[in-house]
This record gives structure tokens, sequence and C-alpha cells, in this order.
């Protein structure tokens, strides 16, 4: 697992907690179970999904993605994302050419 995608990944689920307005764990190691140790109920879950598809301009997939397995953890999320962006290297390619493309929409 990349550290920058498990530094991005913290961030984004830091931000779904102050906006939900729950209490940000201090800590959040890859091993932090993001229900029962972050307190993410379904709905948060959702908006964490949704907030990591624009972030890493992927998207998930209801039919073969298994949302329990993967949202279990901060580890187990991370892991996918490595893989569904090539690494942080690929996804740094794909964020510079997304920005060349839509140069005059930003």
């Amino acid at each position: 697992m990349k550290i920058q995608i498990l530094e991005e990944t913290v961030s984004v689920i830091r931000e779904v907690l102050r906006r939900q307005q729950k209490e940000s764990a201090g800590e959040m190691p890859a091993s932090a179970l993001l229900r029962d140790d972050l307190g993410l109920d379904s709905i948060d879950l959702v908006i964490l999904q949704v907030e990591l598809e624009d972030r890493f301009q992927i998207r998930f997939d209801p039919l073969e993605d298994d949302f329990s397995r993967l949202f279990h953890s901060i580890g187990s999320l991370c892991e996918y994302l490595d893989g569904k962006t090539g690494g942080r290297d690929a996804y740094s390619e794909r964020q510079s050419g997304f920005e060349e493309d839509h140069k005059e929409n930003l």
C-alpha cells in the first residue's frame, strides 16, 4: 500500500467526519475499522465513497465490488484504491491529464 494513498484516504475520512460533525480520531492506522473504530454509519460510508471517487477519479462498481469488505477498514480501502489507481504514479499522471483535458472548465 502506498503511503500517499493512505494519507489522502485518511484526509478524506477526516473531512467526512468533520462535515458529519463527528469526533475525528487522533491517529488513524490502516487497521482502524471504519464502522467500529471511527463510528461511520451507512450514510457516512456513502458520503465517503463519493468523496473518494472524486478525489481519486475512480468509480466503485456496485455489481463487482464487495462494499462490506472494501469499506471494512482504512487498510482494505487503501489496498483497493492502490489497485484501482495503479499506484500513486499512475494516479498523478491521470490527474495531470484530467486537468489538461478540462483546463477551460477549471
